[in-house]
């Protein structure tokens, strides 16, 4: 018999941050729930889903694509030392500089007043490219984060085995650690997504809207859609494309916790 009854002082505190972080979330889908219909079907609405999961599943690609073997690099020491500590903590630190610094930071990169004269020709501004470049930045460190975590539980024994039979660090990599790990990389990548999906700060001041014609023609990202609409339309129109676009990062957390087996984690370095 179990005469420890002090787990239910942990209970208050389990309820009130539930309800702290719930009930806004909550309230918003009650209100907005007569909008649905009308966001799901607003053209606007439906050109800004498509351009900011566009966006967002190329910003996760590449942080798959150069943030796997950094990850990786970090996690098995591969960097030397206290080079790996100064790229952590450099490759984290978006996670604590306002976003729209970084907005601004990404628009004087490509301004004429840019002191990279090459990189003053990129199409960044109200382009796809711009939306992309933003996402990147801003879901990056949370996914190599994320990566390294699940590198460091892994078993090197294998990637030993692999070696011991004529491989290459990078053939390990690529042939043992990244099949081992596949069902993790897609929740990485569904995490950087879901990120991505959320930015608002760095794409209101780089691309306000994205012009690429012929398939995009001054389109709002979600974010960018549902503060526009706030500020021109007032609340019930902005509360609908609010709900719609809640409800599809709802499944896109889902997702995550189904394909992780509901055990995602992250840490910092």
């Amino acid at each position: 018999m179990d005469l420890d009854n002090s787990r239910h002082a942990f209970t208050p505190f389990i309820v009130l941050i539930s309800l702290m972080l719930l009930l806004p979330i909550a309230v918003l889908l009650y209100e907005g729930f007569n909008h649905l219909l009308s966001a799901f079907t607003s053209t606007l609405f439906i050109y800004g889903t498509l351009v900011t999961l566009l966006g967002a599943s190329i910003a996760a690609a590449l942080t798959l694509i150069l943030g796997l073997p950094t990850a990786y690099a970090i996690s098995r020491g591969l960097i030397p030392k206290p080079l790996d500590s100064v790229i952590g903590g450099l490759l984290t630190s978006p996670l604590t500089i306002p976003h729209t610094i970084i907005g601004l930071s990404l628009l004087i990169l490509v301004s004429p007043i840019s002191p990279i004269p090459i990189i003053r020709k990129l199409p960044l501004v109200d382009t796809i490219w711009g939306l992309v470049a933003a996402y990147f930045v801003v879901s990056a460190p949370i996914t190599i984060g994320a990566i390294r975590q699940v590198f460091d539980n892994l078993d090197p024994v294998y990637e030993y085995v692999g070696l011991t039979l004529g491989l290459s660090q990078w053939g390990v990599f690529m042939r043992v650690v990244i099949p081992m790990t596949r069902r993790e990389l897609v929740s990485s990548f569904l995490l950087a997504w879901g990120r991505s999906i959320s930015e608002f700060g760095s794409i209101v001041i780089l691309t306000y809207y994205v012009v690429n014609p012929p398939l995009f023609n001054y389109v709002y990202p979600l974010p960018t859609l549902i503060w526009y609409s706030y500020e021109v339309y007032g609340l019930p129109l902005a509360l609908g494309y609010a709900s719609a676009s809640l409800i599809i990062s709802i499944i896109i957390i889902v997702l995550i916790e189904l394909i992780s087996g509901g055990t995602t984690r992250f840490r910092l370095w």
